[in-house]
């Protein structure tokens, strides 16, 4: 079995084989996706064979959690089409095991004659919910585990409902479901100091100092990525598909002020987000250098996609009421209706024919966003530059700097920022118009209070003489004291 998603362009392409030699016309499988409202990007399940026999009930879950808005198309493609359906290989394979050992042979003979059983999720009973749980735990955290576990609970609560199955084979007891972790990892704020995040932009990213041989490429727009994610807390791929159009330019903006704009993320929680004139300026040396040089370099390739259909045309781009619009068909669309998927191939003709990408970092390659573990590898490669550099100012060996680092970076700086702005006001930390942590709740687009919570510990006792403290305490403690330091019972005296 495996995951496919619709895309009405490549099965437009042409005739469609099926397994046992016909074809089927695309523009009838196309009707079949329209009758049933079916987006492209809708993942579903399909056999080896081609047939969907075997794993209908768990396509019709899909389905349903769609046409019934109980679920959203982006946690579905990317959360619980992947768990259910591991769940399911898991359970074909136990069968097919369990078959294998009644008939005496080895498991791939037995798969190599009979194929892969086409048992469903509705055909899962306790022991293979619980085994599959204990196979799981070993690989990982506590906070994925329950994600998961969570999903499959979901399912099984709806089969319930539509009476696919007799009873739910969830273990629960006094209504908890006993598949979940029973303690929960309390995630830990790891985050740079200032010059520590700005010692990773300019060394790291942008290479400063680099040997030419191991220098990036496009050094101006590695170090944008970054800035852009410290400076507004954005998650990865909400910075990866982040548009030209979304950071002004510094002309456009008035002098010491902040520019707001809209971005859909997690769950498709829209919230907005600040650039300053510094990180606009910053965005503008990368647009009218890097940038450009990809998009003229591109043309070739954007005009074979193009003639694919590949790419997301849109009529134009323009301003409506102080935020970015894309024209579509007549209509003026604001930006932050659209998807990563359209984001990342997204483009319009400019009057002279150039065909202009929408997206704010490009690949050299084709001219558009790059993929997502582009990111993460340059991360990885930033991390190399700094160990390289060995400056004091490199982030401490505890911490493996990511692009979620700047998010946490981002989330405690502002924090204790704002509380101190409190202290400075009135004496209280915790008041600033409005409460620090529901202000950076919104700021980060956290659907929950406990989560922005993980950062306040983090945000009420960092400052820059902790280090300090932590070192002198220790040498307390061995009796040793640091250059020009007076023992601490001449401190106390």
């Amino acid at each position: 079995m495996r995951v496919v998603e619709i895309d009405r362009r490549l099965v437009g392409r042409g005739p469609l084989a099926l397994p046992n030699g016909k074809c089927v016309d695309p523009a009838w499988v196309i009707s079949v996706f329209d009758r049933l409202r079916l987006p492209d990007g809708f993942a579903f399940v399909v056999d080896d064979d081609g047939t969907v026999t075997g794993c209908r009930y768990l396509n019709q879950y899909l389905l349903d959690a769609h046409t019934q808005s109980g679920l959203d198309l982006k946690s579905m493609r990317r959360s619980h089409v992947y768990h259910l359906g591991r769940l399911l290989r898991f359970l074909r394979r136990s069968r097919a095991e369990s078959r294998a050992r009644d008939a005496g042979v080895n498991l791939d003979e037995y798969w190599a004659e009979r194929g892969e059983p086409k048992v469903d999720l509705t055909d899962a009973v306790r022991a293979d919910l619980v085994a599959y749980r204990n196979s799981r735990k070993r690989v990982l955290e506590l906070t994925s585990l329950a994600t998961e576990m969570g999903c499959i609970s979901g399912f099984f609560r709806y089969a319930v409902a539509m009476n696919w199955v007799p009873s739910d084979p969830v273990p629960r007891w006094a209504g908890r479901n006993m598949l979940m972790p029973r303690t929960r990892k309390r995630r830990t704020a790891k985050f740079l100091k200032a010059e520590q995040t700005r010692h990773f932009l300019d060394v790291g990213l942008r290479g400063d100092g680099a040997d030419p041989e191991f220098a990036p490429a496009y050094p101006e727009r590695d170090y944008c990525y970054g800035l852009l994610l410290a400076s507004t807390g954005l998650r990865r791929e909400e910075c990866a598909f982040l548009l030209d159009c979304e950071v002004p330019r510094p002309g456009q903006m008035p002098v010491g002020d902040l520019h707001a704009f809209r971005r859909a993320g997690k769950k498709d929680v829209t919230r907005t987000s600040y650039v300053t004139q510094e990180v606009a300026q910053a965005v503008d040396l990368y647009r009218v250098t890097e940038r450009a040089a990809i998009v003229q370099r591109a043309q070739p390739t954007l005009r074979g996609l193009r003639r694919e259909g590949r790419l997301h045309l849109v009529d134009g781009v323009t301003t409506r009421h102080n935020r970015p619009h894309v024209i579509e068909d007549g209509h003026q669309v604001p930006v932050e209706g659209l998807t990563d998927e359209q984001r990342a191939v997204a483009a319009y003709v400019t009057d002279e024919g150039t065909i202009e990408p929408l997206g704010l970092f490009l690949s050299s390659r084709g001219g558009l966003p790059p993929v997502l573990g582009y990111w993460n590898e340059l991360f990885a490669n930033a991390r190399d530059r700094v160990a390289e550099r060995g400056d004091a100012l490199r982030p401490p060996q505890h911490i493996t700097v990511s692009p979620h680092t700047m998010r946490h970076t981002y989330a405690v700086r502002m924090l204790h920022g704002l509380m101190q702005e409190g202290r400075e006001r009135t004496g209280n930390p915790y008041y600033l118009l409005a409460n620090p942590v529901l202000t950076v709740m919104e700021l980060l687009g956290h659907a929950s209070m406990n989560t922005t919570q993980d950062y306040l510990f983090a945000a009420e006792t960092w400052t820059e003489d902790v280090p300090t403290v932590l070192r002198r305490t220790a040498a307390d403690l061995v009796g040793h004291t640091e250059p020009g330091q007076a023992p601490s019972a001449e401190r106390d005296a």
